[in-house]
């Protein structure tokens, strides 16, 4: 008889999940779920305007050409083709990653020993290598997304901006801007918060996953802007979208430097676009506490899902 009312129970939870969000496929387990992302194409990469938003953040000093090579690399805008995949709906936590980490051996992250509040179990896992993400992503028998599945994820089929729409809110995300509690509209602004952070402000740390629903992308996916950086699976090579291949491109086969999506906890509000690639430390650096990462599947391993009719 449980057995019988747990199906039930379980049933109708999936009927009104699928009603909840008919676009979207739902599959879960004890530590994560994740949602199908449909085959089809989407728009990739920034429109000169978008890329002209970022620059007239008024960027100066050795930054500014940095910034301007990364946003001149984010284009031009491109369509690509996707199969369907699956990814999480939310960064790996603490809590998961430690599991990971009992389980296998693995070495923790540094900052699960440091004082700065970086351990919380709902927190985005950070301070991990692309390398430990690697890992963690083969022992639960998933891949990390590659970066053109991350950005169709986070903006959907319409080249959004960010992954709710077309305008900055700062209610729906967690950047500089939520922790300092106030706009952050020039690069002055945000370079003095910075240097208030540095000298300990207390909020300035990643929040728990899923603490902006309002900032979900239009398949449901959370975090998708802000919180920490996410490793994906292609190596960054910054011309890569002249030649990149239109349907399921995966990156360059080798390269230095890994492709870093979303913005962190830190950056202003020009950074966390959907669009934006990064590429600010190697692969094997662990001393990041903005970055972290979040996983895919073509098919998920062992999970029930589902889908539309």
């Amino acid at each position: 008889m449980r057995g019988k009312i747990f199906l039930v129970l379980r049933s109708t939870l999936i009927l009104v999940l699928i009603a909840a969000r008919s676009d979207v496929g739902i599959a879960g387990d004890e530590n994560a779920e994740m949602v199908v992302i449909p085959a089809g194409p989407f728009l990739m990469g920034a429109t000169p305007d978008e890329q002209q938003a970022v620059l007239d953040f008024g960027w100066h000093g050795p930054i500014r050409d940095r910034i301007r090579s990364l946003v001149e690399h984010s284009g031009p805008q491109h369509t690509a083709h996707l199969d369907t995949f699956y990814i999480d709906t939310h960064e790996v936590t603490n809590q998961a990653y430690r599991i990971f980490v009992e389980a296998t051996g693995h070495p923790a992250p540094t900052f699960w020993d440091s004082p700065r509040d970086l351990a919380d179990p709902a927190q985005p896992v950070v301070g991990v290598s692309w390398y430990d993400a690697q890992a963690f992503r083969a022992w639960r028998g998933k891949r990390l997304p590659t970066e053109a599945e991350w950005e169709k994820a986070a903006r959907g089929t319409d080249g959004r901006q960010y992954p709710w729409g077309a305008e900055w809110d700062a209610t729906r995300l967690h950047t500089a801007d939520t922790i300092a509690g106030q706009a952050l509209d020039t690069f002055t602004t945000w370079t003095r918060w910075q240097c208030q952070m540095s000298a300990g402000v207390g909020a300035a740390r990643p929040a728990a996953v899923g603490s902006y629903p309002r900032g979900a992308s239009p398949y449901g996916v959370l975090d998708m802007a802000g919180n920490v950086w996410e490793w994906v699976a292609d190596w960054y090579d910054p011309e890569y979208y002249t030649a990149s291949p239109a349907r399921n491109p995966t990156g360059p086969a080798t390269g230095s430097a890994k492709v870093l999506r979303g913005g962190g906890w830190d950056v202003p509000k020009t950074i966390p676009v959907t669009w934006l690639r990064e590429q600010f430390i190697p692969p094997e650096f662990t001393g990041s506490p903005v970055t972290g990462f979040r996983c895919a599947a073509t098919t998920p391993p062992g999970w029930h899902t589902a889908r539309p009719e």
